[in-house]
């Protein structure tokens, strides 16, 4: 497996992590599970924010700067600042009108 491949596959990984706890804080009225959400979500941001870096240096040492690897960048940082504004009005709700 090359390394583009590893990175992206850990790239899409922790996407599909984010995504899965912004469900799991939807769907779920307890918060003790909104609180676990919003701890796990600082968790792994700061390595799904290294990743991106990563991705941005490799396609710019290989000669990958195409619009695919520049709008998967961008977008996916706007959906995990999405999901942390979300998770923090979220947690400020539940904690203070339940």
């Amino acid at each position: 497996m090359s390394e583009l491949n590893l990175i992206l596959f850990e790239f899409y990984s922790l996407l599909a992590f984010f995504i899965f706890i912004f469900a799991f804080s939807v769907i779920s009225a307890e918060p003790i599970a909104i609180f676990i959400s919003i701890v796990l979500f600082f968790i792994f941001l700061i390595p799904f924010f290294q990743i991106l870096n990563e991705i941005e240096v490799f396609a710019f040492s290989e000669g990958f700067e195409t619009m695919f690897f520049k709008t998967v960048v961008s977008y996916s940082r706007l959906l995990v600042i999405f999901i942390g504004i979300f998770l923090f009005i979220e947690i400020i709700y539940v904690f203070l009108f339940s």
